[in-house]
């Protein structure tokens, strides 16, 4: 019962937040528009399989599968964040795993769909319309030529691993079957289907590698 009271206190909040956002200047509403977001995460943080402290993310957000999802500490992702772990699809069965570390940034409508297993390490700052999936709909052959898009069975390659200390710019796509090291820097439309050693640069549709953050004998940060 307390739980019910609880839960319906929380909306009561966000519904006056949300009416009171409708009737004051822009500098108020910022505000307002921050506590929202508060009493939305502390909300939706209790759907995960384990959420960590400091968890602060923008409505509105796409979520499916959060018991298969762990998110470390001081988590925060921008509006239209799209995360979802699929457990059956065409009458298949799977078991997801999708793990994200401490210190994750996540900007505007990045999506993340697992099937098989996603890490992403700490401290990995993520910019804007960037596609992460282990997956895909069906082969890319002839099998699948009669059979529409979207009732393909999804099959993975392969997990995807992303490791510490990683920048990923705007509008990248990681694909399935792909482990990327620690500290590199992934320039903006790139397409990465295959690894990528720690301390590299890369860039591309395919990537490839750039430099090597550390030929010049610095560690990144160090000047």
């Amino acid at each position: 019962m307390k739980k019910i009271i609880k839960q319906f206190i929380l909306l009561l909040a966000m519904l006056l937040v949300r009416i009171l956002n409708t009737c004051c200047d822009y500098e108020t509403s910022l505000k307002i528009k921050k506590c929202r977001n508060t009493l939305f995460s502390s909300r939706l943080k209790r759907s995960f399989k384990k959420c960590g402290k400091n968890f602060n993310v923008q409505a509105p957000i796409y979520l499916s599968g959060a018991n298969y999802i762990s998110i470390g500490d001081n988590f925060t992702a921008l509006e239209r964040f799209r995360i979802e772990c699929y457990n059956n699809y065409a009458d298949e069965e799977f078991s997801p795993e999708l793990t994200i570390g401490n210190n994750v940034d996540v900007g505007y409508n990045v999506h993340i769909g697992c099937l098989n297993k996603i890490t992403i390490g700490n401290n990995v700052l993520l910019g804007s319309n960037i596609l992460i999936e282990d997956h895909s709909h069906g082969f890319a052959d002839e099998r699948d030529l009669h059979i529409a898009p979207a009732k393909r069975k999804l099959f993975s390659k392969g997990p995807v691993v992303i490791g510490d200390n990683v920048w990923v710019g705007e509008n990248v796509a990681i694909l399935s079957n792909v482990t990327i090291g620690e500290y590199v820097i992934i320039g903006a439309n790139s397409v990465v289907t295959k690894d990528v050693p720690p301390y590299s640069v890369i860039a591309g549709n395919p990537v490839r590698i750039i430099r090597n953050i550390k030929e010049n004998g610095t560690h990144p940060g160090q000047r």
